[in-house]
């Protein structure tokens, strides 16, 4: 385990270990000297990367990277479930494995198509048969597709917001994000072993002498399978539970597949199979038949609990923020080790659901409400101005940061440029990082401020995977993002129109009533103005603009260029 990667997780837990010391000494037990809670720096130590050895023929990693990887050596063969997220992660999980077996790959099964299960393939497919079976959920192009859809840009950002995939390593910075240590980003395989045999119902077979089955089953999507070995009594449950962690029922990054209902159907489908051992997709590795059972328990009563009461209110027209100001965690629940929010608080699950139930309509005033940013201008005189809520939220960003921020960001929706309520919010997003017990949580708001303060450019660090995937979408679809950039407001009685040639193809652009429309046109006509396909992708991925374009700075392209963020 010589890798860079590596080493950097070893000096990360090092920094960590010697700050939990320090802690524990009592040096800085002081709320303004803590950088972060203790018990997240305690759980971050728990999370030591291995390699276990589950019964004859199984291995498993935990903690290795962000996503586990299976193995299991089968007479002729190595099977893979799942291959980790990046590769120099998954470098170090199959030189572990090469100590105990050099039998080749013989199939891989991915129990979904998340990135962060099939990125990292490549060191483990070095060297090995192109033409194994490969096996995968039916439907599973939906998700490789996923990332290619117009919120593309949006979902990266929260995802490395989420893992604090850009922050330091260490208490001033990520401590992991509850699951698992944070990804550190690298390129990573673009599926060059794609499923070759889609899964649609449960399959019993036998690969390399080892029995299996391969069955449907709900995770974090429906395009989901576990593999489950009989004969070991061994599960592979991807995406579903357990997560170490609450159940992540929802997210706050908002995925609209989720289901508790399904996943809840999982749960009980694990007890009832009362495995020996559960490798998941993320967290540790559970082995103790007694403990299984426990922890399966009580998960499947937190997804019951949370399904049942988030029902209850919103069925009874009450608000979700009655639900959340009147109801808590029942103390089996909340109390339970292997339950705590270090993932994603209880409080977002129940938000997300609701949404998904009811829509933006909560509770009556929903329909006549004011936006946020017109209540805050009508706020703000009534709280005393802006010096009295400057001074209210500083009086009360040790005590209660979250009100405070709340009380900047009144100010910021009045004035976006409002520097002193800028740093104040930040004070107050430092604070609850300081002292939440959700990574998720921490990583989000140290992530925010780097982003507000520049030293975080998403368009940059997102530019070199976004125009890998843009080289693979056709121009029409390109040239199509540029509607979802274009200002409207700036817009008012705009009337223009323009031919754009990209390669051999032409395309009518045209402005009126506040609308960008985008349209084929006829191969004869003479184009105004031309853009390379190196140009597009660039445009596209926001590391050129528009108007930068030859030929794009004069009338009517220079307008439109402007029109266009």
């Amino acid at each position: 385990m010589t890798s860079r990667l590596f080493v950097n997780f070893v000096l990360a837990l090092i920094t960590v270990l010697l700050a939990l010391l320090v802690t524990l000494s009592g040096v800085a037990t002081a709320a303004n000297e803590q950088q972060v809670n203790p018990e997240l720096l305690s759980l971050q130590l728990k999370q030591k990367p291995l390699l276990r050895k589950l019964g004859d023929r199984v291995f498993a990693t935990e903690f290795i990277g962000y996503s586990n990887h299976g193995f299991i050596e089968g007479e002729d063969g190595v099977i893979v479930v799942d291959g980790g997220w990046f590769p120099g992660t998954t470098a170090i999980a199959i030189a572990e494995l090469r100590k105990h077996t050099d039998k080749p790959v013989v199939a891989i099964i991915y129990t979904h198509l998340h990135l962060d299960h099939f990125g990292g393939m490549g060191p483990i497919m070095a060297g090995q048969a192109e033409d194994i079976p490969v096996y995968g959920p039916a439907d599973w192009q939906k998700w490789v597709g996923r990332l290619q859809k117009t919120d593309r840009e949006s979902i990266l950002r929260r995802v490395y917001l989420q893992m604090g995939m850009l922050l330091p390593q260490g208490p001033e910075g990520t401590v992991g994000n509850g699951i698992g240590p944070s990804p550190i980003p690298e390129p990573n395989d673009p599926l060059s072993y794609p499923p070759n045999i889609d899964v649609s119902s449960t399959l019993d077979l036998e690969i390399a002498g080892v029995p299996l089955r391969i069955m449907p089953m709900e995770g974090d999507v429906t395009e989901h399978l576990w593999v489950w070995l009989p004969e070991d009594k061994i599960l592979f449950s991807g995406d579903s539970p357990p997560h170490g962690v609450f159940p992540a029922v929802e997210t706050a990054r908002f995925e609209i597949g989720r289901n508790p209902d399904e996943m809840l159907r999982a749960v009980e489908t694990s007890l009832a199979l009362a495995p020996n051992a559960i490798v998941p997709g993320h967290s540790r590795i559970l082995q103790d038949r007694e403990e299984i059972d426990t922890i399966m328990t009580a998960t499947r009563d937190a997804i019951d609990f949370l399904i049942d009461q988030v029902n209850r209110y919103f069925l009874s027209n009450r608000s979700v923020d009655e639900l959340l100001d009147t109801q808590h965690l029942p103390p089996g629940i909340a109390e339970h080790p292997e339950l705590q929010p270090y993932y994603h608080r209880w409080e977002w699950m129940v938000r997300q659901r609701y949404i998904k139930l009811g829509g933006f309509i909560d509770d009556s005033m929903d329909y006549l409400s004011l936006n946020e940013l017109q209540e805050a201008r009508r706020l703000v005189p009534l709280l005393g101005g802006r010096e009295r809520i400057l001074a209210l939220a500083n009086t009360t960003v040790e005590g209660d940061p979250r009100w405070a921020a709340r009380l900047a960001t009144y100010l910021l929706q009045v004035d976006a440029n409002d520097s002193d309520a800028l740093l104040l919010r930040q004070k107050a997003f430092l604070k609850v990082a300081q002292t939440t017990n959700s990574t998720n949580e921490r990583n989000y708001l140290l992530g925010l401020i780097l982003e507000e303060n520049g030293e975080i450019n998403f368009i940059e660090q997102l530019a070199p995977m976004n125009i890998r995937a843009y080289k693979n979408l056709p121009n029409a679809d390109l040239l199509k993002r540029l509607k979802y950039r274009f200002r409207a407001e700036v817009a008012d009685n705009v009337e223009l129109s323009l031919l754009v040639q990209v390669e051999e193809e032409i395309f009518q652009l045209t402005v009126k009533n506040n609308v960008l429309r985008i349209a084929p046109a006829v191969a004869s006509e003479t184009a105004n103005v031309q853009l390379s396909r190196s140009q597009l992708v660039a445009i596209t991925a926001r590391t050129q603009r528009l108007g930068d374009a030859p030929g794009w700075n004069i009338d009517p392209m220079h307008k439109l260029s402007e029109l266009i963020e």
